[in-house]
């Protein structure tokens, strides 16, 4: 097969980056922002190959981040091995509908996506990402870097991944924006205006999603990862950098 990359799709950032996909995630593609809400991006990017190789340079190979908004970049082999890892980030990055920048190659990913997961993989990073939530719940530690509140974040991530989760688990996509309804109304009240008194009624969102996912874990498509098709993609795309 031939190289992924054009030169119309093509888009370089600094010291020779080429940018190959970058998407809005956070609240705002969740549905639960405010107007005054920052802005969070996630992508994929590629190194020279020639810095990549280079004993002589030391590059970023995972994240940059840059400006007041968030906005995280992850060098493209290690894109591929957190994705299969499972991690929701991820998958936002496969399925934002809120889309910036894009190119050949990140449309093949997004058309290919299931050659990434790995369902059992995807279930346990789920649980411990929801895991650690509540930990930091527990902890009250409420007072960012900043002065916000972050208690009623906690609760909100821990909620909006185990539904992605459930809902995957049952349909076999991959939903970013929560549904209008009772959770989501909850979620908003909590992340608005955090009070202790929400702590019962959290737990019985958890409680309700734990469940949710038990039972769908039973009749998913259990899904693994293709690293033949990563490592083949992987080396193609480096290879269409300089038009080979």
């Amino acid at each position: 097969m031939g190289s992924i990359m054009s030169k119309q799709d093509v888009k370089n950032g600094e010291n020779g980056i080429t940018i190959l996909a970058n998407v809005v995630v956070g609240s705002r593609l969740h549905g639960l922002h405010k107007p005054t809400s920052d802005w969070d991006y996630r992508g994929i990017h590629m190194h020279p190959v020639k810095a990549m190789i280079s004993p002589f340079q030391t590059i970023k190979n995972t994240t940059w981040i840059e400006g007041d908004d968030d906005n995280t970049s992850y060098e493209l082999t290690d894109f591929c091995k957190g994705a299969v890892h499972g991690n929701a980030t991820y998958m936002e990055v496969f399925f934002s509908d809120q889309v910036i920048h894009s190119s050949m190659a990140h449309q093949e990913m997004r058309e290919n996506w299931k050659k990434f997961v790995d369902t059992k993989k995807f279930v346990l990073a789920s649980q411990g990402y929801a895991q650690n939530q509540l930990n930091k719940m527990y902890l009250f530690e409420d007072e960012g870097v900043n002065g916000q509140r972050r208690t009623g974040k906690f609760v909100v991530a821990y909620i909006r991944v185990m539904w992605q989760c459930a809902e995957f688990l049952r349909t076999g996509k991959f939903e970013c924006k929560i549904p209008d309804g009772e959770m989501r109304d909850f979620m908003l009240k909590v992340k608005g205006d955090w009070k202790v008194q929400y702590v019962p009624e959290a737990m019985k969102w958890f409680m309700k999603l734990q469940s949710e996912v038990s039972e769908a874990v039973g009749t998913a498509e259990m899904l693994e990862p293709d690293i033949e098709w990563i490592e083949d993609f992987i080396d193609r795309t480096y290879r269409g950098q300089d038009g080979s």
